[in-house]
């Protein structure tokens, strides 16, 4: 004598007050869904008469406080469920050993919920007969007083397997620990309650995780994330699975054909085995495709590697070339200088005709004399610079043929360096030679700079006043160098810290007191440019001295410990510069610095005082 609406409201107010993160407006709709089916479980009406009796003789020794809110009701107010914020649950009065919560505001497309506010009222005037009377009959006893526990759950297709997905499961909490839960669950499990399924899926509270392990559901991650489009509906609860085992649980099953488990079993074995087969296809063949683009990706480094050899094996052709045109430029430049200057094409002659006058002639007029000492000067400064590039030319035997491997140190540009030779006497005219061929590289120097703004003249020229032991150990070391032929002039990148050392240096030589700590080892630094160089010296002051480089290695990582080149067969290095390396502006090849690392490969030249104009 229950009605199906009466059943509808016990129901969802049994799990109203069991499942406390879930508003009733949400359980109406999760039990009324098309496909969702409810499990009820529900006592004898004498059995229930029997217990409410001597549950009333219990609670005649309690207090006798009786809650009437819901007596309180006015007149003519809909018929309907309404959620309110902040409120016990509407279903408090009906189950008495329930809890309250909060509802959330939420709408529904079809409500559920009508006649909720009849039937809460019913159960408060049962409720009140069942205390003021001393005999309960049948007509005292309603639904909410026989119903246990309920399940419910829907019948779902995902990626074509069939799956039940438990959505409710709620005990009374008078009945809890008697196994009713576990009673309820199994029902689900049996195929002949749910029909055939090939998973039950459910999203368990995080508290009720362990109860569902004792019946075979799992919580793997990886398994369950093929329900993973159910779990949008839920929170704060873990997702898990039911897998059950083959026999009984088949369409086929009742056609009773033996061994029809077994080759179902196989069924899925070969499944399985199609998808290991093809995941393992696609590992080799991701693993064969980086295999092959590394063999790739090395081949085009190697034609690279090719190519930039070819490409340095052609500069140095050129350099090599370039610098035969050079050595013939100057041979012709000497001779038709020297024939300009003597009238005559005697070019081998060192002391002009005329230049000195003789006892028969009168006093030679002033601006011819400064004519001839110029014209003297620059022949010396040709002959210096034709000199320096046989010296380099002859040096290498390969130099007469169109060889395809040459050391590049071997044919960089430098300023000339003047062969000095020993017990030449000591003479104006060569001293002069010397400070304009000095003069005039600098300003050179600092033209082909083009960040430097502006021209410098030299000022003065203090001339090194060496020892001849100090000389001699420099021509030894020279020998000793692995290209001894591989000497040039370089201005110091030094002094800036100690200036007072320049005069002493010009004087005595370097000392290890000298050493500069740069970003490229502790040595001496020398630089080809006198900008570059004034950067690390003394204001207006710039010492050149001559440096024998010998076999250079090159350097561009640097390394603030290194005390030598990297190998014995090398006598010094070349790195990038510490003033490309630090600002990372301008042309790198006019910040390239020199570095050796021991002083007798280095014989001071003279010092130079120079100012801006």
């Amino acid at each position: 004598m229950i009605s199906n609406r009466d059943l509808l409201h016990a129901v969802v107010g049994l799990y109203d007050v069991s499942l406390s993160d879930m508003t009733p407006d949400v359980l109406y709709s999760s039990v009324c869904d098309k496909w969702a089916r409810t499990i009820v479980l529900v006592r004898d009406v004498q059995e229930t008469v029997e217990d409410l009796t001597k549950r009333k003789a219990t609670r005649r020794n309690l207090a006798k406080k009786v809650d009437d809110e819901d007596q309180a009701k006015e007149e003519g107010e809909e018929d309907k469920y309404e959620e309110e914020e902040a409120s016990p649950s509407k279903f408090a009065t009906v189950y008495s050993d329930t809890e309250s919560e909060e509802e959330e505001e939420e709408d529904d497309e079809e409500d559920f919920s009508k006649g909720i506010n009849s039937f809460i009222k019913k159960a408060a005037e049962r409720r009140t007969q069942q205390k003021v009377t001393e005999t309960v009959s049948q007509d005292m006893v309603g639904i909410e007083n026989r119903i246990i526990g309920a399940i419910t759950f829907e019948k779902k297709y995902i990626q074509k397997d069939r799956v039940i997905h438990l959505t409710l499961l709620s005990v009374r909490k008078r009945y809890r620990k008697f196994g009713i839960g576990k009673y309820l669950l199994q029902q689900i499990l049996e195929p002949e309650v749910v029909g055939h399924y090939d998973a039950i899926v459910v999203h368990a509270d995080n508290g009720a995780v362990d109860f569902f392990q004792k019946f075979g559901f799992s919580d793997d991650i990886v398994l369950n994330s093929r329900w993973s489009e159910l779990a949008e509906q839920f929170t704060n609860c873990t997702l898990m699975a039911y897998l059950p085992a083959f026999s009984g649980h088949t369409l086929l099953s009742t056609l009773k054909i033996p061994g029809l488990e077994v080759f179902e079993l196989e069924q899925q074995f070969n499944k399985w085995k199609e998808k290991t087969t093809e995941v393992y296809q696609q590992q080799v063949s991701i693993v064969m495709r980086m295999k092959h683009e590394i063999i790739e990706l090395k081949s085009m480094n190697e034609k690279q590697n090719e190519l930039i050899d070819t490409l340095i094996l052609e500069n140095e052709r050129l350099k090599k070339e370039k610098l035969m045109i050079e050595k013939e430029y100057l041979d012709h430049r000497l001779t038709t200088a020297r024939t300009v200057a003597y009238g005559s094409d005697k070019v081998n002659d060192i002391i002009p005709r005329g230049f000195l006058p003789t006892d028969d002639e009168d006093d030679i007029d002033t601006s011819d004399l400064i004519s001839g000492l110029q014209r003297e000067v620059d022949l010396m400064d040709l002959a210096i610079k034709r000199e320096r590039l046989q010296s380099l030319v002859d040096s290498d035997p390969i130099t007469k043929s169109k060889f395809t491997t040459v050391d590049e140190s071997q044919y960089m540009s430098f300023p000339t360096t003047r062969n000095k030779k020993q017990g030449e006497p000591y003479d104006h005219m060569k001293d002069a030679a010397f400070f304009y061929d000095v003069t005039e590289q600098f300003k050179k120097g600092m033209k082909l700079d083009p960040q430097i703004k502006g021209s410098y003249e030299v000022t003065t020229i203090s001339k090194a006043t060496l020892t001849d032991s100090y000389v001699e150990k420099y021509r030894e070391q020279i020998k000793r160098m692995k290209e001894p032929t591989l000497i040039a002039d370089l201005y110091f990148c030094g002094g800036l810290e100690h200036p007072e050392r320049l005069n002493d240096i010009i004087k005595h030589g370097f000392k290890e007191q000298d050493f500069v700590f740069g970003e490229f080892g502790r040595g001496l630094y020398f630089s080809k440019y006198p900008s570059k160089a004034a950067q690390f010296s003394a204001h207006e002051k710039i010492l050149l001295v001559e440096v024998g480089l010998g076999n250079i290695e090159t350097v561009s990582k640097q390394d603030k410990t290194r005390k030598s080149p990297s190998s014995p067969e090398f006598d010094s290095i070349i790195t990038p510069g510490r003033l490309h390396t630090s600002q990372g502006v301008g042309d790198m090849v006019y910040n390239e610095e020199y570095i050796v690392y021991n002083i007798s490969q280095v014989m001071p030249l003279c010092l130079i005082s120079y100012a801006g104009t």
